[in-house]
């Protein structure tokens, strides 16, 4: 595994979840990350339960590259699964890809403890019920894809802001995300699928329009919307709200826009 033995990848893994922490200004990571040799198994020892009530399906677990398994106990702590696969791969390509799941997953973490301080549920599982909490589950996934993205950015290039990086994003990075989230969106029937694409897409605009702001202009997410004015009327609420105390009580906003777009 390129001379890396699971010892010194968790104390990359430590570094970056304090980096992350740092930089957002979020509580330290205070649970458990597993390099899970077969995710699967993982899984089970974890939460089997879930996967005997049949809440999730066991089958479609060893695709991940990374996981959040929360707790059974309210008071529980989080952990996160990565895939040791997927590792080997990155870095075998000699990418850091891995890097940015793992603070994508972190991401999730602290997005749940935070929405289970807010409405209070029974039990973390209650939390992944689609039906009660979609636009929950539809913010987390822009939220964890931007933040993951800024990190991937920031191992990946040197001085990951310059403009050097822009002709790439522009001309190679941006048409593929593109073409990949229409391909996608196109290929399903299944809205929330369609909904998982496009906010993972609209994740990684938002870390664009930060880091270049003046190319990433008002006047360029409406030519790139063109075509979909409420996928741009989505995304500027969706970075309209920082935190997810203050972004819930907008989610009916995200509902009426989805609702209108898939009326």
């Amino acid at each position: 595994m390129s001379n890396k033995s699971d010892s010194e990848l968790y104390i990359i893994i430590q570094n970056v979840l304090q980096d992350y922490a740092a930089t957002c200004g979020v509580a330290p990571f205070n649970g458990k990350v597993i390099i899970a040799e077969n995710m699967a198994e993982s899984y089970l020892s974890l939460r089997g339960d879930c996967v005997e009530n049949g809440t999730v399906d066991i089958s479609d677990i060893e695709r991940y590259h990374g996981l959040t398994v929360q707790p059974k106990e309210a008071d529980g702590k989080f952990t996160i699964l990565l895939n040791k696969a997927y590792i080997v791969e990155s870095i075998n390509k000699k990418n850091v890809d891995w890097l940015g799941t793992l603070v994508h997953e972190a991401v999730h973490v602290n997005d749940f403890i935070d929405y289970f301080r807010i409405v209070c549920p029974n039990s973390y599982d209650e939390l992944y019920d689609y039906n009660q909490h979609r636009i929950f589950q539809y913010w987390t996934e822009f939220h964890a894809r931007a933040i993951g993205h800024y990190f991937l950015r920031k191992y990946t290039l040197d001085n990951f802001k310059d403009l050097v990086h822009l002709d790439n994003l522009l001309n190679r990075e941006l048409p593929y995300q593109i073409n990949y989230m229409v391909s996608e969106v196109t290929a399903t029937d299944n809205a929330d699928r369609q909904m998982y694409v496009v906010v993972h897409f609209l994740g990684r605009l938002a870390v664009w329009q930060y880091i270049y702001p003046d190319t990433f202009n008002a006047q360029f997410i409406k030519g790139l919307t063109n075509s979909n004015p409420w996928m741009k009327e989505l995304y500027y609420t969706l970075i309209k709200y920082d935190t997810l105390e203050r972004m819930y009580p907008h989610f009916n906003d995200i509902e009426d826009i989805l609702d209108k777009h898939f009326s």
